[in-house]
């Protein structure tokens, strides 16, 4: 009997992923994103009340401000950081650099039986209302009659204070989605310069972009053109720290294609799962964990947030510490997507050798 066999060269391929681990790594970004989103942000936000909440105390001598603190401490205990203050003027202009939540001035400065409490409804409705409450119990134990002046009010437009947080969240995420979108359709765009480029006129239109929408097709603020050049910092820097993740974990993509969107999960926990509590635009950041009060300095989200605040409603007092905090986000995240993340292999070593097959030999054998 004889047999034929060729000389052909096999070619071994990889075994694939099971079904189950393939379906399995599928849920796992939407999984991750969602118990992030719910468990982080309900943690910061279920239960808001006055945590150290910077409070000014108006007091014409040192044994008034004295009283008037053990009282308010005796009452409302870790609710309020106390600070005060000789004059109202003085409490109201700390009210609009931000220092201070609000000022209270009690029956030593403005009379018998009454107070007032200063408030700022653009630095956010909660905090205000919740201030204004607090000091409402205070002051009715006492018999004294308790008056709200807000001295830097929201717009009839934006009453209920939200339009800066929608304003920061497109920003944000249109950098960050940028990112996950271009990666999947266009890699070649991801190299560092390139990307650099594209990102950077990508920003540029969506910082007016999410402007035109939310000021004069919706009408929610009213001018502010100055916010576009905000806008774009904002969304180039979130397009940076996602490409940052991208290419940090760029090699598990490759190792499972299921993965390929794994980079979402620690750049948008980052920007905004994170970002949303401690940027105080749904709930005061001083209603918050301390965790979050801590956070509100060092994200990107507060930073751009707050710097959208007070263009829009404090003149601009409070703009270089906040637009600071971005311009380090930004800069320190353009200079790490350049910072090469592994050794490259050599051009021989990273491409197989293309060997030609060898003629058909035949064998014969004879039983």
């Amino acid at each position: 009997m004889s047999s034929t066999t060729s000389g052909q060269h096999a070619v071994l391929r990889p075994k694939g992923s099971s079904p189950a681990a393939k379906y399995a790594f599928v849920g796992l970004f939407p999984f991750l994103m969602v118990v992030m989103m719910v468990g982080v942000m309900l943690t910061a936000m279920h239960q808001p009340s006055p945590n150290h909440m910077p409070l000014a105390v108006v007091a014409s001598t040192a044994a008034q401000a004295e009283r008037a603190t053990d009282r308010l401490t005796a009452a409302t205990g870790e609710a309020f950081d106390l600070r005060t203050v000789g004059t109202e003027a003085e409490a109201k202009e700390l009210i609009l650099k931000r220092e201070v939540a609000g000022a209270y001035a009690g029956p030593s400065v403005r009379g018998p039986g009454q107070a007032v409490v200063y408030v700022a409804g653009a630095a956010g409705a909660s905090q205000a209302q919740s201030l204004t409450a607090v000091l409402t119990g205070f002051t009715a134990a006492q018999g004294v009659a308790l008056q709200q002046e807000d001295i830097a009010p929201l717009p009839a437009e934006d009453g209920a204070g939200i339009s800066t947080l929608y304003l920061t969240l497109g920003w944000i995420l249109s950098g960050a989605i940028f990112v996950l979108v271009v990666g999947a359709a266009a890699p070649e765009l991801m190299r560092p310069r390139p990307f650099a480029i594209v990102a950077a006129g990508w920003a540029v239109f969506m910082g007016f972009a999410v402007w035109l929408v939310i000021g004069p097709i919706i009408g929610a603020i009213d001018g502010h053109p100055e916010l576009i050049g905000l806008g774009a910092l904002a969304s180039f820097t979130g397009a940076l720290v996602t490409a940052f993740f991208s290419r940090l974990l760029g090699p598990l993509g490759r190792h499972s294609p299921a993965l390929a969107q794994i980079a979402g999960v620690p750049a948008i926990g980052l920007l905004v799962i994170l970002g949303v509590p401690a940027s105080g635009g749904a709930v005061s950041v001083w209603m918050e964990p301390s965790f979050f009060q801590w956070l509100h300095d060092l994200l990107p989200m507060p930073a751009v947030l707050e710097t959208a605040r007070s263009i829009l409603y404090f003149d601009a007092r409070t703009l270089g510490g906040h637009l600071t905090t971005l311009l380090i986000w930004l800069c320190a995240f353009l200079v790490l997507n350049f910072v090469p993340l592994g050794r490259k292999r050599p051009a021989e070593a990273a491409a197989p050798a293309v060997v030609p097959a060898a003629a058909p030999e035949s064998v014969s054998v004879s039983v």
